[in-house]
């Protein structure tokens, strides 16, 4: 009887997905009529089985709400982002057409009026800045000129013959190397103003620096001549 409980024991198993011969089948059944302990064995199979059958829905329940769950939380890191980016990029924005930081590189009011200092606050209209363009290729014809005299130089550039590097004044300048930015510009019909950021430096022969100025904020007051261009009347900047 041991000997038929240990074979019937290790065939349960296929007995009981339905893998075994009608033969054996019919000898495993026969025992189990007579073996309570290979019984036994077999009902906790089935007991088995049928509690993995109903944990399935369960798992499956489970697996679902978890994907739910990491859904829900890419779509809010998804928001999250996005917020983000749109914040950064109103930042950006802002400072780009209102560059307040500037005022602490002109000194605030201690020489500029507020006026003067709101005009810098805002970089101005995209048409402005076009138009200012005109006065700006003015002067770099200026701060690059270094071969006519001071005479020369206020008829050829007007007030922006301070830029130049006149030749009774500098006999040795080779070339001048410099800088000039557009702070923001503001124009009516026949007057305004531009905010710049210059600078430059003389070079001589030898390739020494005999004349220059490094970082200066300047305020031009412009208007149009008879010919309807710009010109710049008035500069102001620290001394």
């Amino acid at each position: 009887m041991k000997n038929e409980c240990s074979f019937v024991r290790d065939v349960l198993p296929l007995y009981f997905e339905n893998m075994v011969s009608e033969d054996t089948a019919a000898f495993v059944e026969e025992h189990l009529k007579t073996c309570s302990e290979c019984a036994a064995e077999l009902e906790a199979m089935k007991a088995g089985k049928q509690i993995d059958e109903a944990a399935a829905p369960q798992d499956k329940n489970d697996a679902n709400a978890l994907v739910a769950i990491k859904k829900k939380i890419q779509k809010k890191k998804l928001v999250a982002i996005s917020i983000t980016a749109v914040c950064l990029l109103a930042i950006v924005a802002f400072i780009h057409y209102f560059p307040i930081y500037r005022i602490i590189k002109v000194g605030g009011t201690s020489y500029f009026s507020g006026s003067e200092i709101a005009k810098l606050a805002y970089i101005g209209s995209v048409t402005d800045r076009a138009e200012a363009q005109s006065i700006l290729r003015q002067a770099d014809a200026a701060f690059h000129d270094c071969k006519h005299t001071s005479a020369e130089n206020e008829e050829l550039y007007g007030v922006l013959s301070r830029y130049a590097t006149a030749t009774d004044r500098w006999n040795d300048v080779s070339f001048v190397n410099h800088s000039l930015e557009l702070w923001s510009a503001h124009l009516d019909d026949t007057e305004g103003y531009i905010w710049v950021y210059y600078s430059y430096e003389a070079i001589n022969s030898e390739g020494q620096v005999v004349s220059g100025s490094k970082n200066i904020p300047s305020l031009w007051t412009v208007e149009k001549d008879t010919t309807g261009e710009w010109v710049v009347t008035g500069i102001k900047e620290h001394p």
